[in-house]
């Protein structure tokens, strides 16, 4: 039961930064450069391979210009 909740939750966060990356037209390297991270840093989350840390969370946030709190809302942004 745990593991599927955090497996929603890592599906949110990935379909969350993907959807708001592709709306400001950014590749992931070039959020990753924003943020001050690696690409793959960007990939993996994406990829659902890894958990950000909280600071790699804000920094994203940033630059996607949205609240860290909307990286994890479910249903928040709708792929197009």
């Amino acid at each position: 039961m745990l593991e599927n909740e955090i497996n929603d939750v890592r599906r949110t966060l990935s379909d969350n930064i993907k959807v708001l990356r592709k709306e400001l037209g950014l590749a992931q390297e070039r959020l990753a450069l924003e943020a001050g991270v690696d690409r793959t840093v960007v990939s993996k989350i994406e990829r659902r391979i890894s958990n950000p840390s909280l600071d790699i969370l804000v920094k994203l946030a940033i630059v996607l210009k949205v609240p860290v709190s909307d990286l994890l809302r479910f249903d928040k942004f709708e792929p197009h």
